[in-house]
């Protein structure tokens, strides 16, 4: 019931938007990297890319898009089920179940469309497979595959990988059929590798995915202090575990060994931590947790705690999803089908951009570096692009600018024009086709000393009209004409 209504309530996240752009675009047709920017490895876009085509465009897309993380969160709490009955006993693996899908951070993040239920769903399923008997050849294949899908969704797999062949090395002595495991792991990422260089991106592929990541990771200011403390602390760890070592139950051993030394690399090495990065060890933690409890009381009141805190970070379950779905509604209204849409992450999803890179936090932060350079405007004026998303904070700040001595507020986006002066002078930055528009409707008047009888051809430069004395605006036609006016924002849902 609670996942019902939250998940067409709880806010969209920025990244669900950037990862819904980037499925997009395969429908459109295009290739990830080569044919538009994203730092994220691409399975999980491929996968979903075929469902975003069956429901089409529509401003409700996302609220579509959520439900089938609907089977990635079943996949995880079934996984969780199975681990902790297989550890403990029934009465574990069920509470474990019901602790970790009340859980705030895991309930939250799991209900939205991103890459990190996927690789997530991935790495419990593989280690149901690990811990469901004797390594056979046959099992360690299944399991290698899938962590190579778990690795073919998301970089941070890779840091899983690393606290699963370090625990394994300290808990089983007998090697068996690993290299079954590798042969597995191998299929996926080979595959998505042979089909970027086969198409060309694969110089686009390594930028992204490791290059501008890893530029984000140079010029972290106090990431040194991490690395630098890795080694001591993993030593550490090493070396409780190894004291610890002749236990009577391998199985657990081993899992608490993989999630410390997973924990440890997270907390030191990863350049950006955030809650869903825990996912992975979230479903052990549920396991061990309703294992260190013995009352019906006990389970009760932490459940109990769960619900606040969900009610707490869910906004109380007001409906936030208004604000997306109202700004992709004006998107496609103010621009049609291959119209370029100026937005900072993807958030018009079923437009493409006339900029490469997108705004988050470590693209901006390599721009203040002079890493990359902010090509918007260049970008918007070559591609002749009219309409931008509105104005806010996560625009780099010489964009930002241009944006706003060029662009007219509209709603939740915005159209090529300006406000006339005093003395009816304005200039155009975007050449197109604009339109003169005041309170009442379109403006009368003289524009560049000729008659003004309606929409007009405009190339850059200075312009001035004559006309009555009152506020005007110079606007990009098709927007008026598609109903929208600096007179009338479209605030509202249609």
């Amino acid at each position: 019931m609670l996942r019902a209504v939250l998940l067409f309530r709880y806010r969209f996240d920025s990244d669900e938007q950037q990862h819904l752009h980037v499925a997009w675009g395969w429908v459109a047709g295009g290739v990830q990297y080569r044919d538009f920017f994203d730092n994220h490895h691409p399975l999980f876009h491929l996968l979903t890319a075929p469902l975003l085509a069956l429901v089409g465009e529509r401003s409700t897309v996302l609220l579509w898009m959520r439900l089938p993380m609907l089977v990635l969160f079943g996949a995880v709490v079934w996984g969780t089920y199975i681990l902790g009955r297989r550890l403990y006993d029934e009465r574990v693996g069920l509470w474990a179940a019901v602790l970790l899908s009340l859980f705030p951070p895991f309930f939250l993040k799991s209900l939205e469309y991103r890459n990190d239920n996927l690789w997530n769903a991935l790495w419990v399923l593989a280690l149901v497979v690990l811990a469901s008997g004797p390594p056979s050849r046959k099992r360690m294949f299944l399991a290698g595959l899938l962590l190579g899908g778990a690795f073919g969704a998301s970089i941070k797999a890779a840091m899983m990988l690393i606290a699963l062949a370090g625990a394994a090395v300290l808990t089983f002595r007998r090697r068996s059929a690993i290299h079954f495991a590798l042969l597995g792991f191998a299929i996926v990422p080979a595959l998505l590798v042979l089909f970027f260089a086969s198409v060309g991106a694969w110089d686009e592929l390594v930028y992204c995915t490791w290059t501008f990541n890893t530029n984000f990771a140079r010029i972290r200011k106090y990431l040194w202090i991490g690395r630098a403390v890795f080694p001591f602390a993993l030593a550490g760890l090493l070396y409780v575990a190894w004291r610890f070592r002749e236990t009577q139950d391998r199985l657990r051993y081993f899992f608490v060994v993989m999630m410390g030394i997973y924990v440890v690399t997270l907390c030191c090495l990863w350049i950006l931590i955030s809650p869903r990065d825990f996912l992975p060890v979230m479903p052990l933690a549920a396991i061990f947790t309703a294992a260190s409890i013995r009352s019906v009381r006990s389970y009760a009141l932490l459940v109990v705690v769960f619900l606040g805190s969900l009610w707490y970070y869910g906004d109380r379950f007001e409906n936030k999803t208004d604000w997306h779905t109202t700004m992709l509604d004006q998107a496609l209204r103010l621009s049609r089908p291959g119209e370029m849409v100026m937005d900072i992450k993807g958030e018009t999803i079923f437009r493409p951009r006339p900029s490469y890179h997108v705004f988050e936090i470590v693209t901006r932060a390599q721009m203040a570096k002079g890493l990359i350079r902010d090509t918007v405007a260049e970008d918007v004026i070559r591609t002749r692009t009219h309409v931008a998303q509105a104005d806010g904070p996560m625009w780099p700040p010489r964009a930002r600018a241009f944006l706003s001595a060029n662009f007219l507020d509209m709603g939740r986006l915005r159209a090529s024009g300006q406000w006339l002066r005093g003395d009816g002078t304005f200039t155009i930055a975007v050449p197109g086709e604009y339109m003169l528009v005041n309170e009442r409707g379109e403006a009368r008047g003289t524009l560049d000393g000729t008659p003004y009888t309606g929409p007009r051809e405009l190339a850059a430069g200075a312009h001035r009209f004559v006309g009555r004395r009152e506020q005007t605006a110079v606007v990009w036609a098709p927007a008026v004409r598609r109903g929208h006016s600096p007179f009338q924002l479209r605030d509202r849902e249609f």
